[in-house]
């Protein structure tokens, strides 16, 4: 037992001890002479470009190997721990944390699911090398129109012969290697294959850039389209068999869903501090000022907001590698509700700046851009419409949500390793078990016991805990009542709508099991003792039934407290307070 806890204690300090590095090089946001201070990245925002300083700082970081598994010569063991670091990255500039990292792990995580050996070595020297990547993933049929359109693929001399077009793709101009998913008919009617063939700078024949397309939010990412005319993929070029697109992209799926929303969360961060820092500069009787309730509650509520949303994240990170075949619904969980949740976030933090939150300059100009930017990073092919389609099949499929509520519990220690912030216990990610179907759901199947513990609880907000468990319980009971119920069985004319109804629900209950797993089996010390649990599962509730608790006043000045506190400290808004541009 005591080597366990020194390896995961010594892997910690590894990664807080990398933290530190990235925070530091990065600096901090409100120094002016800092070159990737506010200022600057504002000024790139507005020329539409990536910060390059802000390049070099993560190539001198090397930041790539993030996204390289271990036995690649990488530092990517767990997600959890990825999502993590990128967030440092998103918390100064979304278009740096997208286009310089997170859309080359998108293409290198469906290299690692389906590559060869040889593949997956020479995209694993790449990154390592400093290399840039870009996938074009297939659209599925609920996917964003934004990105619909599709390419094509045909035998052709040993190899194929790829052609069509794919409107917008980050970084097409930039990469090194382009992972894409085309249509091979001779593989059937709607069968798909992955390549991997080199970017566009290879100087291939048949491949065309397209005009960048502009965006609303992360200006800096240059996105535009590709267009192949009879472009020559040789041998050695498909991922996995022909044919095996569509299943291979459902194992990169509940990685990329997961992991994606999990890293904007240091977007999100940077709106709350900075409505905090115009807070602070209102002193008087400003309504926008501290003494304002209005201004109070906004903050409380943003804050507790992003610890819900952590809690979440950290449980389908971990899932993945814990419990592959849950993961797919967990982290659909993520991608459906992340985005809804922080946009709503930064629209109430608005109120507060009022006219300032519109100005794209000077000191609050970071909360325009992050209100800019959120919603566009949920753009994708695992969009919201697909995230929803695979909770509403698992709602369907798995029988532990139409089960008597009396069934027994999933074991406790399988049940603790969800929560747990710290840990290097982690078994890497099978990813043959990701599109398996899951035989239960233990998040949802481990509520009613981690509501019993909630209600044995003692201290200040025990009372007002264990009412918002109970209340999380009574919603489970509704969700497993409707599940069994006819309206939700498909029908020729489809599922009913009311089925798209209960993924909501399925995405609210799941977030609010996490934060009560969390509070029980993460970490002690966490914000405000059980304040913020208190506060975390009143606000999912709440959005579920607005009057099924109510709010514990002490606790959100607790909470309160903690957001100044770490505002004036400069610690990190989510559950692990991270020192941050020191």
């Amino acid at each position: 037992m005591t080597t366990v806890v020194n390896r995961a204690e010594a892997a910690e300090r590894a990664v807080r001890e990398r933290t530190a590095r990235l925070e530091h090089e990065l600096g901090d946001l409100d120094d002016p002479g800092n070159p990737l201070g506010a200022d600057h990245i504002l000024a790139a925002d507005g020329r539409q470009q990536l910060l390059p300083v802000g390049e070099r700082v993560l190539d001198t970081f090397g930041l790539n190997a993030e996204f390289v598994p271990r036995e690649l010569g990488g530092r990517l063991d767990r997600l959890d721990v990825l999502a993590r670091i990128l967030r440092a990255v998103f918390r100064r500039d979304a278009s740096l944390g997208l286009g310089y990292g997170m859309t080359s792990y998108l293409a290198a995580a469906v290299v690692w699911a389906g590559g060869s050996g040889q593949q997956r070595r020479r995209t694993a020297d790449l990154l390592l090398s400093g290399g840039r990547m870009a996938c074009a993933y297939p659209e599925p049929a609920p996917g964003n129109d934004f990105l619909h359109n599709r390419l094509t693929a045909v035998r052709d001399a040993g190899g194929h012969r790829l052609d069509g077009r794919k409107e917008a793709l980050n970084n097409a101009a930039r990469a090194d290697a382009l992972v894409v998913f085309a249509h091979t008919p001779e593989a059937g009617d709607d069968a798909s294959t992955a390549f991997l063939l080199p970017g566009p700078r290879s100087g291939g024949e048949g491949v065309a850039l397209l005009p960048r397309r502009r965006t609303s939010g992360i200006r800096g990412c240059v996105v535009q389209g590709l267009e192949f005319t009879a472009h020559r993929l040789g041998p050695g070029r498909m991922l996995g068999a022909e044919g095996g697109g569509a299943p291979l992209a459902e194992r990169v799926f509940p990685v990329t869903r997961a992991v994606g929303p999990s890293m904007a969360l240091g977007c999100a961060d940077t709106a709350l501090r900075t409505a905090v820092a115009f807070a602070r500069a209102h002193r008087s009787r400003s309504r926008a000022s501290l003494r304002s309730a209005r201004t109070r509650s906004a903050l409380v509520d943003a804050f507790t907001d992003l610890l819900v949303c952590d809690c979440l994240s950290l449980v389908a990170t971990r899932a993945v590698h814990l419990l592959p075949r849950e993961s797919r619904a967990l982290s659909s969980a993520v991608k459906y509700l992340l985005p809804t949740v922080l946009t709503e976030m930064v629209y109430d933090l608005s109120i507060v700046l009022g006219a300032e939150s519109y100005v794209t300059g000077g000191v609050y100009g970071l909360f325009h851009k992050a209100a800019r930017d959120l919603p566009m990073i949920g753009l994708g092919s695992a969009g919201t419409a697909a995230s929803r389609s695979a909770i509403v099949e698992h709602l369907l499929r798995v029988p532990t949500l139409t089960a008597p509520a009396a069934q027994a519990g999933p074991d406790r220690a399988v049940r603790a390793g969800l929560f747990r912030l710290f840990d290097a216990g982690l078994s890497p990610v099978r990813h043959d078990e990701l599109t398996r179907s899951a035989d239960g759901d233990t998040l949802l199947g481990s509520l009613e016991d981690m509501a019993r513990e909630a209600r044995a609880a003692r201290g200040e907000f025990a009372e007002a805990l264990g009412e918002a468990a109970d209340a999380l319980v009574t919603e489970l009971r509704l969700l497993r009542e409707d599940c069994a119920g006819p309206a939700v069985r498909p029908s020729p004319r489809g599922l009913s709508p009311r089925v798209y109804a209960l993924a909501d629900r399925y995405a609210l209950i799941a977030a609010g099991a996490a934060c009560l797993g969390v509070w029980l089996d993460g970490i002690p010390g966490l914000p405000g003792g059980s304040a913020w649990a208190a506060l975390a599962l009143a606000r999912v509730v709440g959005r579920l039934d607005r009057t099924a608790v109510r709010v514990p006043e002490a606790g959100a000045e607790r909470l309160l407290a903690e957001v100044l506190d770490r505002f004036d400290d400069s610690r990190s808004y989510d559950l692990y307070a991270t020192p941050i541009g020191r």
